[in-house]
């Protein structure tokens, strides 16, 4: 897939840095060659400069209705609830978000980690697309840092890492470990009587990324062992010329410029996105919300202070109120009928007693409950 990268959207179209951005970024999304082919030959021209949403919209929109496949297979690429109902287009809306400051974060990025933790920032970004999306960027003359600047430790690599090492390692470790297997690189090669010549007329050696990559193949690897394989592998024709980024050769890639160790391993902060509120218990200025996370278990729910949450994520707070104020309205509308309905009592009150647990449940319990359920009294 980098070799497509290179070859047909780095190299092929304008060379202005923001356009370079938008076809990296759009190619990233989708991650599928007949979809960026698809678009580039309907799309003329094929730039941020004349984009409109309605022209690339149209497109996706007929490979959607014919059912043709408009992402890789090889991953999954979750979209953020933009307004939409189909992820396509939910992921154009996000490009259009990004494209506003990417282009210029890049050009000003004093660190590459600057650009993956601003990322990281966006619903749906998580690590693995990011890293993604900076090294594909990094392919690229807009982002100019050397390779051993920076590496992101993900779920495959680390589970790579446990393997190679027979046990677990702790997560301030990783990153070390990586580096050193890089530096140490031909010392492994002449141990185990491997010989590696590099990539490309000038050797170059296995680099960061590449060996966080491979981490992950091998722990692909060791999972399939003993199983049978759905298909036989078949190949699809001879390999093409390999293509090295023309980018790597610039100067300015030289000097490395490493975060400090604890604003570079950025790997190590755990993110939390919250996924939903389902409770509260306590009042107002003590208040506590029962958080469900993206990503993670209903085990993994945690309460977490109000003062917190109205930083970090105010329209979830508002979200979860809204329902509240729904769900009071149904449980007295419910009340209502069983104050209607008194001369079968011994029929209804057990379904009062059910109300009045989910209303003290779900509304704010500073809520004057007599006043709710006045006359309702069974």
């Amino acid at each position: 897939m980098s070799q497509y990268i290179i070859a047909e959207v780095i190299e092929k179209g304008s060379q202005d840095p923001t356009e370079l951005v938008f076809r990296i970024l759009l190619f990233n999304t989708f991650t599928s060659i007949n979809t960026y082919e698809t678009l580039r030959r309907a799309i003329t021209p094929f730039t941020w400069a004349t984009y409109e949403r309605a022209d690339y919209e149209r497109v996706l929109r007929r490979l959607y209705d014919d059912k043709v496949s408009i992402y890789t297979g090889a991953f999954q690429k979750p979209a953020p609830s933009l307004g939409f109902v189909e992820n396509f287009m939910n992921h154009l809306v996000l490009i259009e978000v990004l494209m506003k400051n990417l282009p210029t974060r890049c050009a000003k990025a004093e660190y590459i980690a600057d650009i993956f933790e601003w990322l990281c920032t966006f619903k749906s970004m998580g690590d693995f697309t990011a890293y993604q999306l900076v090294l594909n960027l990094s392919y690229s003359s807009v982002l100019n840092f050397s390779d051993y600047d920076f590496v992101v430790v993900g779920l495959g690599s680390r589970r790579g890492l446990q393997r190679c090492f027979k046990g677990p390692i702790p997560r301030k470790c990783e990153v070390d470990i990586i580096r050193w297997m890089q530096l140490t690189q031909n010392d492994h090669f002449s141990r185990l009587d491997l010989k590696f010549n590099g990539l490309g007329s000038k050797a170059r050696p296995i680099m960061l990324c590449d060996i966080e990559h491979t981490l992950c193949e091998i722990d692909k690897y060791v999972r399939k062992l003993g199983t049978s394989a759905r298909r036989n592998f078949q190949p699809s024709g001879a390999l093409p010329k390999m293509r090295l980024p023309k980018a790597w050769t610039l100067p300015e890639r030289l000097p490395l410029r490493i975060k400090c160790q604890k604003e570079a391993e950025v790997e190590f902060i755990e993110k939390f996105v919250v996924s939903s509120i389902e409770s509260h218990r306590g009042a107002e200025g003590e208040r506590e919300f029962l958080v469900y996370w993206e990503g993670y278990s209903s085990d993994d729910a945690s309460w977490e202070p109000e003062d917190m949450l109205a930083d970090d994520a105010p329209n979830a707070i508002r979200e979860y109120w809204e329902r509240v104020q729904g769900a009071c309205y149904l449980i007295c509308d419910y009340v209502h009928i069983l104050t209607v309905l008194q001369t079968e009592r011994h029929i209804f009150s057990a379904l009062y007693m059910l109300c009045c647990r989910v209303l003290y449940h779900h509304c704010d319990h500073s809520y004057d409950m007599i006043s709710i359920f006045d006359g309702a009294s069974i």
